[in-house]
Order: structure tokens, then sequence, then C-alpha cells
């Protein structure tokens, strides 16, 4: 039997960005219509880890006058695909098959270097057979933006695959 319909249940069609209208698995009428509208994600499992894991490191999400724009989503995206290339790369040096679960994204004093200043670290690291491999690690001072710190980084990390460029 469906659950009763919430107060404030709208019977406008939801329409994702990517998605057609949505029923909900109870047979009901579609569900309200979000009041974000979603970007681009990836299809692969450890590309839509990686980008869930930095949401809460992408100051340009929690900006009340929508610091989105297509050029941070972009960023976003393509950070994923070059960490998750750099995972599948090193994969057989932490001896197993990894999975999406086996993938952290770590800080260090984010929330003081938010509040008071200063630096914070950030790492991505993935569990092998007993051991937390390092993927990339950063630091990012007070104002600094972590996604493109990482990009940095991973463009550091990727010379040696292209070193005309």
């Amino acid at each position: 039997m469906p659950p009763p319909a919430s107060p404030g249940y709208q019977s406008a069609p939801y329409t994702h960005a990517a998605q057609g209208p949505h029923v909900n698995p109870y047979g009901q009428a579609p569900a309200p219509s979000p009041t974000v509208v979603s970007a681009q994600t990836p299809t692969d499992p450890l590309e839509q880890r990686v980008l869930d894991l930095l949401y809460p490191y992408r100051d340009e999400c929690f900006k009340e006058d929508d610091g989105m724009t297509v050029a941070r989503e972009r960023a976003a995206l393509i950070l994923c695909e070059n960490i998750a290339f750099l995972i599948r790369h090193n994969q057989s040096s932490y001896g197993k098959r990894i999975d999406t679960n086996d993938v952290s994204i770590i800080s260090r004093n984010w929330q003081g270097m938010k509040q008071f200043g200063g630096s914070a670290g950030l790492g991505v690291f993935v569990n092998g057979n007993g051991f937390t491999h390092t993927v990339l690690r950063i630091t990012v001072s007070s104002g600094e933006n972590a996604i493109d710190r990482f990009m940095i980084q991973v463009d550091s990390v990727l010379q040696t695959f292209f070193p005309e460029v």
C-alpha cells in the first residue's frame, strides 16, 4: 500500500535536466519539482563517488548568490575524471580491485580554516588490502578554492602523461 501523500505535495511533473518525467516507486503522481536543477553528472560510479565526496568542499555550492557556473561545474567534473584515472592507473599497487566504497576524501582543520582562517589539508585516499594509499594531498589556505588546488595538484601528476604540453 502506498504511503499517504505528504502535506504540500504538488502534482506538477518533475523534470530533471537529464531525465524525463519521474514516477515514484509507489506509483503515485510525479514528485514535486526540485529547487535546484542539477547539472550533468558522471555516468561511471567511481567518478560519481569522487564528485559526491568533493561536494562539502565546493564553496560555489554553498553561496547564496548561486555561485555555480558552467565553468565551475565543468572543472569539478574534469577533476573527478582525472582523479578516477589516477586511482585506476595505480590499481595494481592497491592489491585489489577498487570499489567506490574504497575511496575517501578527508580533511584536517577544514572547519577551523573556514571559521578562523589559516589553512586546511585535504586528501583523496584509497583503501587497499590492509593499507590506505594516498592518491592526492593538498593544502588549502583561507580564501582559496579546494577544486582549484586539487586541479593544480592533478595537473602536476598528469604531466608525465603529457610531456609535450
